[in-house]
């Protein structure tokens, strides 16, 4: 039994696993419940959108309202994307840096490369809400099909590049 643990795969499925369930008691219990994380994150996704709208003489408006932050592009006929706890890369990074985490290799590395990864998240995150903002205007029934499918392989892939990047470059296995 001590051998089957000490296999790679089966080391990295359990760092992982174990660390995702870590991780979800402490999301749910704690930072859901006593933090604002979540919406400053939102809250910073539609800022930094709105700011590089603004350097394109594009004008757009922040909203909040309940528990999402709304970025307006028209505030005549209220064309806007909600930004809400489930679409603000939280738990993205939360499965970067587990992958991370998870697979052999240096702490310091890991360190600067789960910073790096969710630096590249974030700006994937405020181009996928810039983007789906000029879709609704556009081509508003284009909408739910970018938002459900297209800007999540964008999304993903990007976490699944850089997880590739980490393996091959960062990641090292140790031989026996």
């Amino acid at each position: 039994m001590t051998n089957f643990l000490r296999q790679p795969a089966v080391k990295f499925l359990l760092i992982g696993v174990l660390s995702y369930s870590v991780w979800l008691i402490i999301y749910y219990f704690l930072i859901k419940e006593y933090t604002n994380w979540d919406y400053y994150l939102d809250y910073s996704i539609v800022f930094s959108s709105h700011e590089i709208f603004g350097l394109f003489g594009v004008n757009s408006l922040i909203d909040v309202e309940s528990d999402h932050v709304v970025l307006y592009l028209n505030e005549a006929n209220k064309i806007g994307v909600w930004v809400g706890d489930d679409c603000n890369g939280f738990k993205l990074f939360s499965i970067f840096a587990i992958f991370i985490i998870a697979f052999p290799g240096y702490w310091r590395t890991k360190l600067w490369f789960i910073l790096l990864g969710m630096v590249f998240i974030q700006i994937a995150n405020i181009i996928r809400v810039m983007s789906l903002l000029m879709i609704y205007d556009s081509h508003p029934t284009f909408l739910d099909f970018n938002h459900k499918y297209t800007f999540t392989i964008f999304v993903y892939s990007i976490i699944f590049s850089l997880w590739l990047w980490w393996a091959k470059k960062y990641g090292h296995v140790k031989k026996n």
